[in-house]
């Protein structure tokens, strides 16, 4: 007999073998047990998760003399007509190749015959959603007025696409994803079954390949029975996958964080050597960035990831060199990244950019990229690590806000106008005051008498600068001055711009946008 795949060979025959749907097992074993059948079901979900499966146990139940909890028994006449390969009771119909108008007038005409040798006859359209506009609207009424001995089940990954006439008229499921912790331990069951020696992180790893869908992670695990006689380990099952080298990606991660643009371009090069696509390439940088991330931030995480107890060392190891802001921009940077790869020509050039950008953070004004700016250095703070910036190649540390020294005050317009715009400046800046010191600096100044005369360039500035805070700010960057008064203007030529502007705007309200023209 020839080799049956895993997926077909483990389908479960009763609902107590369908994983990770008891919500819907529930409510379906109900109506068995109470004969509440309804007449049209829409199993809808995600690929692998069941939705075939329980279409066929609920055809074979609903006929079952002796259902044993809601479940076919398997032993009864009806159950062994309807294992027979011939039985015409139930029929299962691929709605992708038979969609057209003409099959399901077809089904209308032979759906009126009695079931042979069951009570119940039943229809099972797989991908349903693929139907013609013509052949949906060829099956409403028999879907929703079917003969007594007619029940129709329908299946879907895609249900937005089912018109809603169809959907009113039908009994609706949804199947769930299957967690990772149910695939796993069916694999493991499987593989135990089969005698195959395996590593629980090997068999985890398969799991989460699967996605919440059961047929995929089967079909994985079947490679992987024939990949080798030996164990099953963790790094076997990365190479089925066809995932990147793992210890030059780790490599790659660490210099990202590190900010090391140059050897970030090295491994990158040395990945591309070994022949995988930019697109792998940041699947994989997304689910490691991922997985430091939930170190980052769970009390569990090596449960929730599965990884082998060297691997996780690894990983902590890097997760505890940066923070979670740092590992969130990392991660928008390359899924913007993944997106860019689909619309380019140039692949490797998108990903190098996204790579280099986020090895700089410094350079990048997102607000998770200042965020874990921030972050690392209140903790250089928290550890006594003096703060230092780089500047011009030098490493200048950031040291503590001297009082001005005051020996003694003198008047203010003893010195000239640019002498104190230069101290107001620079003392500016001495006290912390960066916002006043950038707008001072577009601010003409004049001294007459014992007053101070600020002209500014726009009634924005104006206004700042006459405010009670900003004018305790100047005197106290002047404070070696004796007392002085300090008089806010606007310039003359703002104003007469304003009382133009004034003027004009008076001028298209009498007259109208159209007749005023300004030269």
């Amino acid at each position: 007999m020839a080799y049956l795949a895993l997926y077909r060979k483990y389908r479960p025959s009763t609902f107590d073998g369908l994983i990770g749907q008891e919500h819907i097992v529930k409510t379906l074993v109900n109506q068995i047990e109470s004969q509440r059948l309804g007449h049209a079901y829409l199993f809808t979900g995600t690929r692998g998760t069941g939705k075939t499966s329980a279409a066929k146990i609920f055809a074979k139940a609903i006929n079952c003399l002796t259902p044993i909890n809601g479940s076919p028994c398997g032993k009864c006449e009806a159950c062994k007509a309807l294992a027979d390969p011939s039985n015409i009771d139930v029929i299962e119909i691929d709605a992708a190749s038979n969609n057209g108008v003409n099959e399901i007038r077809e089904l209308r005409e032979k759906v009126q015959y009695p079931p042979v040798s069951v009570r119940y006859k039943v229809y099972i359209v797989d991908e349903v959603h693929m139907l013609t506009g013509a052949a949906f609207n060829a099956l409403l009424k028999t879907l929703e007025e079917p003969p007594k001995h007619a029940v129709f089940i329908l299946a879907t990954t895609e249900v937005h696409k089912i018109p809603a006439t169809i959907l009113s008229r039908c009994m609706r499921f949804d199947f769930r994803l299957i967690s990772v912790e149910k695939i796993a331990k069916l694999i493991a069951e499987i593989y135990d079954e089969q005698g195959k020696k395996y590593d629980k992180e090997a068999v985890f790893a398969i799991a989460k390949a699967g996605e919440g869908s059961i047929r995929d992670a089967l079909s994985i695990a079947d490679i992987a029975i024939s990949y080798g006689t030996g164990k099953l380990k963790y790094d076997d099952v990365m190479e089925i996958l066809g995932s990147s080298n793992t210890e030059l990606l780790l490599e790659f991660i660490s210099y990202l964080l590190g900010g090391k643009s140059g050897q970030v371009l090295s491994v990158i090069d040395s990945l591309v050597s070994m022949g995988k696509s930019m697109g792998i390439l940041t699947k994989d940088v997304t689910a490691i960035v991922r997985d430091l991330l939930v170190i980052k931030t769970c009390d569990n995480a090596n449960s929730i990831l599965g990884l082998p107890e060297d691997r996780f060392d690894v990983y902590k190891q890097i997760a505890d060199s940066t923070n979670e802001e740092r590992l969130l921009r990392v991660l928008q940077i390359f899924a913007e990244a993944e997106t860019s790869l689909k619309y380019t020509n140039h692949p490797r050039v998108v990903f190098e950019t996204a790579a280099i950008k986020a090895t700089r953070p410094d350079a990048d004004y997102d607000i998770n990229a200042l965020l874990s700016r921030i972050k690392t250095l209140e903790e250089k703070l928290e550890k006594g690590v003096p703060v230092a910036y780089q500047m011009a190649e030098k490493v200048i540390e950031k040291k503590p806000i001297e009082p001005i020294k005051i020996e003694q005050k003198e008047k203010i317009n003893s010195v000239t106008a640019e002498e104190l715009k230069g101290k107001l400046l620079l003392n500016l800046r001495k006290i912390g005051s960066e916002m006043l010191w950038n707008v001072v600096q577009n601010v003409k100044l004049e001294v007459k008498a014992n007053t101070l005369f600020l002209t500014c360039q726009s009634q924005t500035d104006v206004e700042l600068l006459q405010g009670q805070n900003s004018m305790a700010r100047i005197k106290e960057a002047l404070v070696e001055f004796e007392d002085f008064d300090i008089t806010v203007n606007l310039s003359s030529e703002e104003k007469m711009l304003d009382e133009v502007d004034q003027a004009t705007e008076r001028l298209k309200k009498i007259f109208g946008d159209d007749i005023v023209v300004i030269k």
